[in-house]
């Protein structure tokens, strides 16, 4: 659920560029920046979103390990790069955003402000997941101790 969550908002963010340099068109340096943000968090959505290898098939204890194993490993790598696509996203956004609204100031604080609830609330997410996982592992050792 989380992923497709991630996948939905970086979708999202995807358009705001986009539209953006629509709107921004008369640049073409801001439209090129808007537009490396864009490849950027295509890139993240292909490498770091993507559940392809994590399909749970059976049931049996030896599938079930290993789907958790990939699925630890998805969280990490997911969880060390997120914040940095993020964080070139909101660079290429900066000029663009900035002349859009009536203070530059006021544009800028803005698209940090929204870094930082992103930060916040992934990093909130990524605990909450990985106490779920942890718990998940020691019901799985206690049961196959039974």
């Amino acid at each position: 659920m989380g992923a497709k969550m991630a996948k939905l908002s970086s979708c999202i963010l995807v358009g705001v560029s986009i539209g953006l340099a629509i709107r921004s068109r008369e640049n073409n340096l801001y439209v090129m920046l808007l537009l490396m943000g864009v490849l950027a968090v295509v890139f993240f959505i292909d490498k770091f979103l993507s559940l392809k290898e994590i399909k749970q098939k059976s049931y049996t204890q030896t599938s079930l390990v290993s789907g958790i194993s990939k699925f630890k490993t998805y969280m990490d790598s997911r969880k060390k790069y997120e914040m940095y696509f993020m964080a070139f996203w909101i660079l290429t956004l900066i000029p663009s955003a900035s002349i859009h609204f009536d203070s530059n100031i006021f544009g800028i604080l803005s698209v940090l402000a929204y870094l930082t609830f992103v930060g916040v609330f992934g990093y909130l997410s990524y605990k909450k997941t990985e106490k779920q996982i942890a718990l998940l592992e020691s019901t799985m050792e206690y049961e196959l101790q039974l």
